[in-house]
């Protein structure tokens, strides 16, 4: 993808617009189970959570309904609203939103918090994937979620460089379709991710890639996804490190 065109992807911008489209994928996918799995399994209740980057709140309500205290930061209005419906349809009224982008947060806000996630999101900010996990060390949460399809460079060094312990890392294939309607959903999708219009040859090869299963049109696609969890070494010997 061209510069120009990741910047766009990498807006609020885009995600105000985008967010019809990851609503069609969000109902369609098991994209997150696994990670849901290991949040249930890692947390605790009470623990105070940002979920930086939330979308519709995937990650951030099963937390709250597991007794955390959450704040999902989210600056599209498109996906906030797909959170806001997501906790209407939960019952749920006690979710706290920040409508900040992660750069225009202070690290004081959010310091020494119990668990701060970033599913897929880091890199999409202005400052870069390497600054904003930075700043995410500068608030000293005693855990750090990272979920990413990325492997950034240096990464593990940088860990073992600062007073956090690598509990685990993880990686996992999982399918990742996008699943229409119909057809002209389907071009119009491509045409919003692309900018353009696609011309004869583009739709020809559209809908090569077309699988037809369970009355939707599927584009098939598998991802590998890594996760990472860090903790923040104790001073005082007192606090044991969580496994999974």
């Amino acid at each position: 993808m061209g510069q120009p065109a990741y910047k766009w992807v990498a807006s609020v911008g885009f995600w105000d617009s985008y967010a019809r489209w990851y609503k069609l994928w969000i109902e369609h996918t098991h994209y997150h189970a696994r990670i849901i799995e290991v949040l249930k399994a890692m947390t605790r209740p009470a623990w105070k959570v940002l979920d930086i980057g939330a979308g519709n709140g995937i990650l951030s309500i099963p937390l709250y309904v597991r007794g955390c205290e959450v704040t999902a930061l989210e600056p599209s209005v498109g996906m906030r609203n797909l959170l806001y419906e997501e906790a209407f349809k939960n019952r749920i009224d006690g979710l706290n939103v920040d409508d900040r982008i992660w750069e225009e947060v202070p690290c004081y806000e959010y310091s020494d918090y119990d668990l701060i996630i970033a599913c897929n999101t880091l890199h999409l900010t202005t400052m870069g994937f390497e600054k904003a996990l930075e700043k995410i060390f500068r608030t000293r949460p005693q855990n750090i979620f990272l979920i990413t399809e990325m492997e950034p460079p240096e990464i593990q060094k940088k860990w073992l460089d600062r007073a956090y312990s690598n509990v685990f890392s993880k990686s996992f294939d999982v399918d990742n379709p996008y699943a229409y309607h119909h057809f002209d959903e389907m071009v119009k999708h491509w045409a919003f991710i692309k900018g353009k219009s696609p011309r004869p040859d583009e739709i020809a090869d559209l809908k090569k890639k077309v699988v037809l299963k369970d009355g939707h049109l599927w584009i098939e696609y598998t991802s590998r996804v890594l996760m990472y969890w860090l903790w923040r070494n104790s001073c005082n010997g007192e606090e044991v490190m969580p496994s999974f």
